[in-house]
Parts: C-alpha cells; sequence; structure tokens
C-alpha cells in the first residue's frame, strides 16, 4: 500500500474478527517498530506478545479497574473540572465496547520501555529529563508498529488504560522494576472495513517563522 493510503486509513480498530493474526505477521509487525528513530540509538523497547486466554483476560481486568479509578476520582480538562457524567460520556463510552471487549482481541502487545538502556537520573530534576527521552523514543515505534499493521490489513488501537495501575500489569506480566508500561495495543482483523480519517486541515495548525493567530 502506498504510505500515505496507509496513514489516511489508520483509524483505531475496537471491534475484531476471530481470526488468528499469525506469528509471522506480529514479527513482521515488530520488526518494522524497531526501525523507529530512538534517542542515542539505545533501541530500549521491550514487546510483550499476549495470546493466552488466560493472560488477557487478566490485562482486561486490570484495563477496566483502571478506567473506573479515573471514574471515581474528579479530572480537570484545562480549567475545566469533569464531573463522572461528563467524563463517562466525553471519555468512557467512545470506549465502551473496548473496555468490556478487550480480552476478545487475538493478540494484545504491550509496548514497554527497558529504562536500564538510558543511563539517565532516576531522581531528582533531571528526571523530568529521563520521562522525555522514553516517551520520545517509544512513540516513533507504536507509530510503525500500527502503520504495519494497517499496511497487512490488521487494525490495531493505541490504548493507555492500563499504565494507570502499572504495578498490576507489571506483576501479571512478570515483569521486571526496570520496565515502564508505555501502550496496550490490541490488534486483530477489523469486524468493519477501514475507512479515510476526517481531520481539520493542516493549515489550520501551521504557522510559519514563528506563532501567528489564536
Amino acid at each position: 500500500m502506498d504510505v500515505f493510503e496507509v496513514m489516511r486509513t489508520q483509524r483505531s480498530v475496537k471491534r475484531f474478527k476471530p481470526d488468528p493474526v499469525s506469528d509471522d505477521d506480529i514479527r513482521t509487525i515488530l520488526t518494522a517498530a524497531t526501525w523507529a528513530p530512538n534517542g542515542h540509538n539505545a533501541q530500549p523497547w521491550e514487546f510483550i506478545v499476549v495470546k493466552d486466554p488466560a493472560v488477557k483476560k487478566r490485562l482486561a481486568d486490570i484495563y477496566r479497574e483502571g478506567l473506573q479509578f479515573l471514574l471515581d476520582h474528579p479530572l480537570r480538562m484545562g480549567r475545566t473540572e469533569v464531573d463522572e457524567r461528563t467524563f463517562e460520556k466525553v471519555m468512557i463510552k467512545k470506549s465502551v465496547y473496548l473496555r468490556n471487549h478487550l480480552e476478545d482481541s487475538p493478540v494484545l502487545i504491550v509496548v514497554a520501555m527497558n529504562l536500564a538502556k538510558h543511563n539517565l537520573p532516576r531522581y531528582g530534576v533531571l528526571k523530568a529529563i529521563r520521562t522525555e527521552a522514553v516517551y520520545t523514543s517509544i512513540m516513533p515505534c507504536v507509530q510503525n508498529l500500527m502503520l504495519t499493521a494497517r499496511s497487512l490489513g490488521i487494525g490495531t488501537c493505541l490504548t493507555t488504560a492500563l499504565n494507570i495501575l502499572e504495578e498490576d500489569a507489571k506483576i501479571a506480566l512478570g515483569m521486571p522494576e526496570e520496565t515502564q508500561i508505555i501502550a496496550l495495543i490490541p490488534l486483530g482483523y477489523p469486524a468493519d472495513d477501514f475507512k479515510r480519517v476526517t481531520r481539520i486541515p493542516a493549515e489550520e495548525f501551521t504557522h510559519w517563522d514563528g506563532w501567528q493567530g489564536a
């Protein structure tokens, strides 16, 4: 597929067919993910491929507990506090199917960062630098993963609710201390056709040689 068409039809897929995804395709997807640019070529990513139904069920339970935690605690969007009804309408209901059926995804991929590969301070003022290094190294990898999956006709959805109860998830997966969960990505053949995304024109977000306009 043309790379622009891949990007134009890269949507969050939450409903999957029960068809299995082959290990060869998973390896192809993860290999492409590792081609992403990353800080100092540290290549600090780790991938946990979950196909075992019992493990998927445990992760799905933690995912749901994380979403419930958000419901139980007030949030702020900008300067406005978001009440439970608004939060449930805006954020939870959009993910209700995935929340209830995450374990039905043929594959779950946990993308993690091996912090030992980033030789940066764990505490103090420079901790923020370490945190930024983590995300700037991992997000291009995640994008490669998702775009490659799309090129193979496989759908994905980037989720982070598992991170809310990260320690529980790490215990369930037997992950060492020096790792950090970045994302959980369900993966499978979509139940519906891929469709082109609609976006606000880039011109409305673009500033030349400095910030112009409101």
